[in-house]
């Protein structure tokens, strides 16, 4: 880590605590719990793949990422995913 990441990162951990603060004051408590649910579910799931290319050919997967899980799109904006 260097002088600037050490430097933003109370201004980012500050920015994301007053945001989920607001975000419950607006949104509620239990609709927040489901986006941090959610945010831990695809970091989680990032973390296990990563762990899977460590130990299993990387060559088995490439069929898989190149597929995509959900596809729409968003023609008002220009949005595809």
């Amino acid at each position: 880590m260097d002088a600037k990441g050490t430097i933003q990162f109370p201004l980012v951990a500050g920015a994301t605590l007053c945001g989920l603060y607001y975000a419950m004051e607006y949104f509620g408590k239990e609709s927040v719990n489901y986006f941090v649910l959610a945010y831990i579910a695809v970091g989680g799931t990032a973390g296990i793949k990563a762990l899977l290319y460590m130990f299993v050919d990387q060559n088995n997967f490439k069929s898989i990422d190149d597929e995509f899980v959900i596809d729409f799109s968003i023609k008002m904006i220009d949005l595809e995913i």
